[in-house]
This record gives structure tokens, sequence and C-alpha cells, in this order.
């Protein structure tokens, strides 16, 4: 009897508890917010946006340059237009909620079984009259919790 060749072998399930995930990113962005919680005027940042999918079937968000740039796209029909009053978490959670459940026509022939997860919001600080440093940020938006 000869054993099928690794080509042909089904993949089996994840065992209980692993989670297999799909990040896509990061895409720059530039976004301009009035944080009226924290008193801060208009002011501008440059920032990156990872996107973090569920592969719930056998293969998950189709990673490619069509189905990426429509991704792309997506976000910054949202970080293009000025946030009159939010905060960094405020502009995470929108972009979670601009993006959850979005399915861009591009997409539509690879097919696949994803689910958004997360949104990573990477805020790229310079010193500035505001108190801002020169670090990045990380605002994250998960399902459950977990990114």
């Amino acid at each position: 009897m000869t054993e099928p060749s690794p080509e042909t072998v089904p993949v089996p399930a994840a065992p209980p508890g692993l989670v297999r995930t799909v990040d896509v990113g990061p895409f720059g962005i530039y976004f301009t917010n009035v944080n009226r919680a924290m008193g801060l005027r208009a002011h501008s940042h440059t920032g990156a946006v990872t996107v973090v999918y569920d592969t719930v079937g056998r293969h998950g968000y189709p990673s490619f340059a069509e189905t990426n740039a429509a991704l792309e796209t997506r976000i910054h029909e949202l970080t293009r237009k000025v946030f009159k009053d939010a905060t960094n978490e405020d502009i995470a959670d929108r972009l979670f909620a601009h993006l959850d459940g979005y399915v861009a026509p591009a997409w539509e022939p690879w097919g696949g079984e994803y689910r958004l997860r997360a949104v990573h919001l990477d805020v790229i600080g310079v010193h500035d009259d505001i108190g801002h440093d020169n670090s990045t940020t990380r605002y994250t938006v998960a399902r459950g919790g977990q990114a």
C-alpha cells in the first residue's frame, strides 16, 4: 500500500483552543483629530493600521495585491476625514466598526472563510507643542479582548 503524498493529505481541523489568523498590513495612514476629551485642538498624525482576520475555514482572508488595495481603500475612506470629537481610542473603535462585516467585491472570487478579529492602530508621534513624543503607540480593538 502506498502512502498518500503530502500534497493530497487533508489538513486536520485546528485543535480546540487554537486560533488561526491572517494579519494584513500595516497600511500607512494620515489622520487629523480634535481630542475634546483631553482638551486638545485639531492635530494630525501619521500611523499604520493592521487588520487581523480569524481563519474560520480551510483558508481565510485572501491576501493579494488587489484584495489588499481594496482593504486599504476602505481604511482611507474613514481616516482621510477629520475626526471632530475623537480620542485615538475612538478612532480605533470606528476603524473596527468600519471594517466589521465588510467584504470588497475584489475578495469574493478568492473565497475563504474569515471574520474580523482585531484592528491595530499604530499612532506615530513627533515632539510637538501639544506634548506628544516621538514614540509609536498602539491602540487595539479586538473581539473577546484577544489580538
